[in-house]
């Protein structure tokens, strides 16, 4: 569970990243970033909820630390774009390569 969680994390910090180097270079970038949000709001919600698990019914209470990123890591899958709308971005910019 814990190689599970390294993985999300390092995946996720890959792909901003990798947007970091497009936008730096002075291309674009939105593909890369919209796939880092998405990806890393997925990795953050499962990381909370495995962390959850790991710590038992612990997990649950409010004096371990566990129990606030369950509630705080929601918030990444709605803030400055919903999943949805984040899959539409790159499904948008990916289609467009090939047209």
């Amino acid at each position: 569970m814990l190689a599970d969680m390294a993985m999300r994390y390092e995946l996720a910090k890959l792909a901003v990243w990798r947007s970091c180097a497009d936008y730096d270079e002075g291309r674009r970038n939105t593909y890369y970033a919209s796939i880092g949000k998405l990806y890393g709001a997925i990795a953050a919600n499962k990381n909370a909820s495995d962390a959850v698990q790991v710590f038992g019914g612990n997990g649950f209470n409010k004096d371990y630390p566990v129990e606030k990123l369950m509630r705080d890591a929601k918030i990444f899958q709605i803030y400055e774009g919903t999943d949805q709308i984040q899959k539409l971005i790159i499904g948008r910019e990916h289609i467009s390569k090939y047209l």
